[in-house]
């Protein structure tokens, strides 16, 4: 099996590649942001915050997907700033679960 270029040289991704990952986090943190209005799970930033460097670090970016990015930066910041539900019982994590279903 021929590897391709980007595996043998060590380059970027092409920003085609980039837009499925972009795709995916877009998906993920919306449906999140829905369930932690409704107090059915948690977003750890971190871990998406994560992926979006993963993101930026590998591949060879579009304008326009560096301000995708930027605006999914912008919506974790908002989301970590939001305050918790006190009243609550302890609300489990979703990333994982989300990840793979997204």
């Amino acid at each position: 099996m021929k590897k391709k270029k980007s595996e043998t040289s060590g380059s970027l991704l092409p920003s085609a590649m980039a837009d499925v990952e972009l795709q995916h986090i877009e998906r993920a943190l919306a449906q999140l942001r829905t369930m932690s209005n409704h107090a059915s799970g948690t977003l750890n930033v971190e871990y998406w915050r994560e992926r979006l460097t993963a993101v930026s670090a590998g591949h060879a970016l579009v304008p326009a997907q560096k301000r995708r990015i930027e605006a999914l930066r912008t919506a974790l910041d908002t989301v970590a700033k939001r305050p918790r539900d006190a009243t609550s019982p302890r609300r489990r994590t979703t990333n994982r679960l989300w990840a793979k279903a997204a």
